[in-house]
């Protein structure tokens, strides 16, 4: 059996070692607040345009509908109302990804990720737009500054903070409309034999980090 003096050299020495990759308190607390304002400030962004939209389009005719049937939809109007916003809305959400979404974080790791996911494929003006009027939420949501970039040939959104711990926030847009195209290039790319497999998943790289005009 070894002796407690060993075990207890042991535990100092990963103790030790967890110490020099964790990161402080001070960091977490940095990546926490980063994260947190930049997911309210989205949330607020899409609410923004989806009110924008909204005001822009004419409302349709409207066309009497019998006394019966308006009672059968009354009951389940709320829900259906939920249900087709969420549909029509321009921004559906925003996903953490990489080292934040798995909790990895390590000491040093300043860089951070989201996806933000568009109903369709992204565009220059809509990168412009979100960048433009998330630099207005934030100002209502925080007193922390950000410096936001507009990364159009990346089809992302770099925001960085002006604190002690520097972090820089990249946030991606895409859409499922286009992972699906690329899937289904890809599937049909791979019945090619003469060009090698990582030729097709750069390509589906590029297809879901490009915007289109």
């Amino acid at each position: 059996m070894r002796p407690m003096r060993v075990f207890a050299n042991d535990d100092r020495h990963v103790m030790a070692k967890h110490s020099a990759v964790y990161p402080t308190q001070e960091e977490l607390e940095a990546v926490q607040n980063m994260v947190s304002h930049i997911e309210h400030a989205l949330k607020a962004v899409s609410d923004w345009i989806d009110e924008q939209e909204k005001t822009n389009e004419s409302p349709p005719p409207e066309q009497p509908e019998p006394e019966v049937m308006e009672v059968a939809e009354g009951e389940n109007k709320d829900g259906e109302a939920k249900s087709a916003e969420q549909l029509t809305r321009t921004l559906r959400g925003v996903m953490r990804v990489g080292l934040v979404a798995k909790g990895l974080l390590l000491k040093g790791d300043l860089d951070l990720e989201l996806v933000l996911l568009c109903k369709e494929k992204p565009t220059i003006s809509l990168l412009k737009k979100v960048a433009d009027n998330l630099a207005v939420q934030l100002t209502s949501i925080t007193e922390d500054k950000y410096d936001i970039i507009q990364c159009i040939r990346e089809a992302s959104i770099v925001i960085k903070n002006n604190k002690e711990t520097p972090l820089t926030m990249t946030i991606r847009l895409t859409s499922p409309i286009v992972r699906e195209e690329a899937e289904k290039l890809v599937a049909g790319g791979m019945e090619d034999c003469t060009r090698p497999r990582s030729h097709w998943f750069g390509l589906v790289f590029r297809c879901t980090s490009q915007l289109f005009p």
